[in-house]
């Protein structure tokens, strides 16, 4: 299976989505800037791999710097969110399990924006990831 989502103005490929295994997984290029704020999953727990470059990661405990080669674990509830601080793509491979929520809410995100034709404003962002269990904050 590929997919290809864009998530919120970044590209993500779906590799498997929750369907025949419990995880989905995706290759997840993200640009200079892009940032995901601060959230919980209710009902997936998410491991993020830095593949290429490096992401500033933000949690319970403030920000840290991952490189190439390492990786996150965030099990449910966790507080945990991301940024691209580089002028170049960092590339992350996200898994997430069971993933069924995860791979319906990029979804849900590349559906709206097109429908919209335009980028999302953040309280359309929340209600979205609110509706597949995730929540701000």
């Amino acid at each position: 299976m590929s997919e290809k989502l864009d998530v919120l103005g970044a590209p993500m490929i779906v590799k498997a989505d929750g369907g025949t295994v419990a995880a989905f997984v995706a290759d997840h290029p993200i640009p200079p800037g892009y940032f995901v704020p601060p959230h919980r999953h209710d009902a997936d727990d998410e491991m993020l791999l830095v593949v290429e470059g490096e992401l500033t990661l933000i949690g319970e405990r403030g920000e840290s710097k991952v490189q190439a080669g390492a990786s996150a674990t965030f099990m449910r509830g966790d507080l945990h969110g991301f940024r691209n601080d580089t002028n170049g793509t960092v590339r992350l491979l996200v898994v997430a399990t069971p993933g069924l929520q995860a791979a319906e809410m990029f979804r849900h995100f590349d559906r709206a924006t097109r429908e919209a034709g335009q980028p999302l404003v953040p309280s359309q962002i929340a209600a979205i990831a609110g509706e597949y269990g995730v929540q701000f904050g």
